[in-house]
């Protein structure tokens, strides 16, 4: 005999389907954020990202007689061999160490390894030297729409002879530290 009954139905479907495991519905798309920010910076070009970015040039006062008391200067601006690139508006900074021969807060050149054979110089950030750059202090290197793709680092010296030196050629090795 069969039942008509409603109740009696739906107990044979759930029964059917609690025999039958049912796919669950799940979300199949999600979404999520992608983003890139990109800041003023610098690259120093040619040097493997070593961190050492090789040799500026050098700051060479020239030839004088031993009896000399000449004022020389010199610049490094313009036999630059690094190829600084910084995006327009970097916040650039050099600092420049004091050498090997540095006494007192100056920088000296010296005669080899004779530490009494010194020349005090100093070095500035602009040609007539009114603006001095001293031992381990930052300062802002400008960089513009002009001079972004070829920065070229603002290093000047002058040193006046003491006219008592010995004869020879005096050095000093600096290191310049860029930041931004």
């Amino acid at each position: 005999m069969t039942s008509s009954h409603p109740a009696s139905a739906l107990a044979t479907v759930v029964a059917l389907v609690a025999c039958y495991p049912v796919a669950a519905q799940a979300e199949t798309t999600a979404q999520f954020d992608v983003s890139a920010t990109i800041v003023a910076g610098c690259l120093v070009d040619g040097f493997g990202g070593s961190g050492n970015a090789g040799r500026i040039d050098t700051l060479d006062f020239g030839v004088d007689s031993t009896f000399s008391t000449a004022l020389h200067t010199a610049t490094t601006t313009g036999g630059q061999a690094i190829r600084l690139r910084c995006t327009p508006g970097a916040n650039l900074t050099m600092s420049i160490d004091g050498g090997g021969h540095a006494a007192a807060g100056i920088r000296n050149l010296q005669l080899g390894a004779n530490s009494g054979a010194r020349i005090a110089y100093s070095l500035c950030r602009d040609a007539g030297c009114t603006q001095l750059i001293a031992i381990g202090t930052p300062y802002a290197v400008s960089v513009s729409g002009t001079n972004s793709e070829d920065v070229r680092l603002p290093i000047y010296g002058r040193l006046t002879l003491p006219g008592t030196r010995p004869p020879g050629t005096y050095t000093d090795a600096l290191t310049v530290t860029l930041t931004w």
